[in-house]
């Protein structure tokens, strides 16, 4: 699905004046943007760059910790809001890789292409080999 599709689901709506979906999503970007200024100032000392202190933010806000507790789930995941969710989603992931792109230092890249090249295959290779193994272990255990 892409973003037209999405944008159509999330948007035309039968009560286009029913604010709660952008308010809860307004409340959780404002969540999103706390938690990660507080990880921001625990791990720039370790030298981790900002990407990976929003990714940790999403990781703790997600399904995955906080929203585990039953009350936070149903005040910050409504279900009126998943179109919303999905589409600002795919949105934000698309200028998340354009940031991550800015700060790629093209002129050192052209400087060491195979340095660089070599990184970016040892990474895809490390990332297939990851997912594959993954897959096997899940698939298993599904059985």
């Amino acid at each position: 699905m892409d973003a037209a599709q999405f944008a159509k689901r999330a948007i035309c709506q039968n009560d286009i004046f029913n604010f709660n979906p952008i308010i809860t999503t307004g409340m959780q970007a404002a969540r999103m943007l706390v938690i990660s200024r507080i990880f921001h100032l625990i791990l720039t000392p370790s030298g981790q760059p900002g990407p990976v202190e929003n990714i940790i933010a999403g990781l703790v806000l997600g399904p995955s910790l906080l929203c585990k507790i039953k009350k936070l789930q149903e005040f910050f995941i409504q279900s009126s809001s998943i179109e919303y969710y999905q589409l600002l989603t795919f949105n934000f992931r698309v200028i998340f890789m354009f940031l991550i792109g800015l700060d790629t230092d093209v002129p050192y890249m052209r400087r060491n292409l195979r340095l660089a090249s070599t990184l970016a295959f040892e990474g895809i290779i490390a990332c297939t080999l990851f997912g594959a193994a993954s897959a096997i272990a899940i698939l298993r255990l599904l059985k």
